[in-house]
């Protein structure tokens, strides 16, 4: 499923779509994940608290991705599109806490997942939101989503409610087309949420790019897609 790739020729939308957030910085922890066809085995289950380098390897015999989440089900960060025999990292700065990882290898339904928990003193805190948005997922559409008004420095927490038929998410991706947090695939009648902080003035875009079974497009492709402003506060 190849995500942005797929984007970018389906929607008209003027940015630079990339893998998310793979640091360039140094970690102060490195740790290996291994994805295969039916597990996400992680080599540590207990890792410091500060930043850390997770070295996804994709043993799976489809692309696979990886997604961590924090003990409440929001998503802290992922990479995708990972071909079969390749390694891709991922960098997180993280606190104490229980977190749990999910392999995806065809990049559909649940995956797999595994756990680990983060010790000690240090890495970053998740900011208490300002504020709460609430909105819902139906069909190929978000409904009741008023971003007018979100500025910068503001902390909002999403939550979306599942009242279609299939799986849905909400990326939010920034002005240069990097995903800054998602609600990730969230089942029909569920809720998902996500605390995100918005950090610079600009042009923010949303996207579902999950796969309809029926058309095998990516639910962007059929309209569940859109972009607002955060001017400066």
């Amino acid at each position: 499923m190849p995500r942005h790739n797929r984007l970018l020729t389906s929607v008209l939308v003027a940015l630079t779509l990339s893998a998310v957030a793979c640091s360039t910085d140094s970690a102060d922890t490195v740790t290996s994940v291994r994805g295969t066809d039916d597990g996400c085995l992680i080599a540590d289950s207990e890792l410091p608290a500060g930043r850390i380098e997770f070295g996804f390897v994709n043993e799976a015999s489809d692309v696979n991705e990886l997604y961590v989440l924090r003990e409440n089900g929001d998503v802290v960060n992922e990479v995708e599109n990972v071909t079969t025999g390749t390694q891709r990292s991922l960098t997180l700065d993280l606190s104490a806490g229980e977190y749990r990882l999910v392999c995806k290898p065809g990049q559909v339904g649940e995956g797999f997942a595994s756990t680990f928990t983060v010790v000690g003193a240090g890495g970053e805190e998740v900011a208490d939101a300002d504020r709460t948005i609430e909105f819902e997922a139906v069909d190929f559409t978000y409904n009741d989503l008023d971003l007018s008004d979100v500025v910068v420095g503001e902390t909002i927490r999403f939550e979306m409610t599942n009242r279609g038929g299939q799986d849905h998410e909400f990326e939010v991706l920034d002005p240069r087309g990097e995903g800054i947090g998602e609600v990730g695939a969230t089942k029909p009648g569920a809720v998902g949420g996500a605390t995100i902080t918005f950090t610079e003035p600009g042009t923010y875009t949303y996207v579902c790019v999950l796969i309809d079974p029926a058309t095998d497009k990516e639910h962007v492709e059929l309209g569940m897609t859109g972009s607002f402003q955060v001017p400066a506060a």
